[in-house]
């Protein structure tokens, strides 16, 4: 298994922008403020925004091309850039793309496909696992699947809120690119020590930090954001970041058929990778090429991929307290009760 290290291109405190030590990263061109962005697939280029099809753009792509594939598809529910279709014939549609997908992977690359569920008149179809045949038959191997949760998303009535999403992994061949070390996240314990044996006494944890696991908690783009755009269904991009560090080094090819705002794409240039993308709505066309302007030329805000997770408790962020615990009559009386201390006034 290739495990070749990547560096990740590091910014000296004292040249970084106020708003990103807050948490809200701007990153510098990798590559210049002059770099193409090109429409159609040449291996000279860096960075390719495809406005069509995406079979239409991988027919001109060469074999076993690909480190990483990366994507988000149509999840069937109307969208307005999809069309609801019977899932037999949205399955038959995702196979013709996964087959070209394949045919351009890399002997050594991943294929990740992140998808959610499908609801079918209340009832669910997690798409991962009518999909994962069409994997394993083209002779994939499944490395992980990989649940992405987050806190944000529509409330249902009927069945508990779906709070999160899945990521299958797949690989073309076990000699497959896996870089652990730039995805390290930070240990619980980091001073934990060997209690016995030959290294008793020593640091037990490796000091880079720990496997980040395969389930990752990551807010979603919404309203607040950082990242948000016009778009309904948008990538993070520290999520795919996480991806691209692991599977690919620098200079690999990293493509998405299904482009969306452009945020593979810009995972892979801020990482020095070259990134390739197809996308069939012009505007959103218009908007990764000015996402991707703005991660070039440093103007690009992101979450960064390291940043906890807002806690609104230990912030103070005074919504968390419940009103109804507040509320009094005009005498001051409490209108609401503890329920410990109700149940306990009651019991005496």
């Amino acid at each position: 298994m290739k495990t070749k290290r990547t560096t990740k291109y590091r910014l000296k405190r004292d040249e970084m922008p106020v708003d990103s030590l807050e948490g809200n990263c701007y990153h510098f061109g990798m590559f210049g403020t002059d770099q193409r962005i090109a429409d159609r697939f040449s291996r000279t280029e860096r960075i390719i925004v495809h406005n069509g099809d995406c079979l239409e753009f991988l027919r001109h792509c060469p074999d076993e091309l690909f480190r990483l594939v990366i994507t988000s598809p149509p999840y069937n529910i109307g969208k307005e850039y999809e069309k609801r279709l019977d899932l037999d014939l949205y399955l038959a549609q995702q196979g013709e793309v996964i087959r070209e997908c394949v045919r351009t992977l890399s002997p050594h690359g991943s294929i990740c496909w992140q998808v959610g569920n499908y609801v079918d008149k209340g009832s669910i179809v997690p798409l991962d696992t009518v999909l994962y045949p069409l994997f394993n038959n083209l002779g994939l191997k499944m490395r992980n699947r990989i649940i992405w949760h987050f806190e944000h998303g529509l409330h249902c009535t009927k069945r508990f809120s779906g709070r999160y999403e899945t990521i299958s992994w797949f690989t073309k061949s076990d000699d497959y690119t896996f870089n652990l070390d730039p995805v390290r996240v930070p240990q619980k314990y980091p001073g934990k020590k060997h209690f016995k044996g030959p290294r008793a006494g020593q640091y037990s944890s490796n000091p880079l930090g720990k496997n980040p696991g395969d389930l990752w908690i990551i807010p979603n783009v919404k309203s607040n954001h950082v990242e948000k755009t016009d778009h309904p269904c948008q990538f993070p991009v520290e999520l795919i970041e996480r991806l691209v560090l692991a599977l690919t080094n620098e200079d690999d090819w990293v493509f998405d058929p299904f482009l969306g705002t452009g945020t593979t794409i810009i995972a892979a240039i801020l990482h020095q990778r070259r990134g390739a993308g197809s996308e069939i709505i012009p505007k959103y066309v218009s908007l990764s090429k000015r996402r991707i302007k703005d991660a070039l030329t440093g103007q690009l805000r992101t979450r960064p991929m390291h940043r906890p997770v807002y806690d609104p408790i230990e912030s103070g962020n005074s919504l968390t307290r419940p009103p109804w615990k507040e509320a009094t009559t005009d005498e001051g009386i409490p209108l609401f009760q503890d329920t410990e201390a109700s149940r306990k006034s009651t019991e005496g």
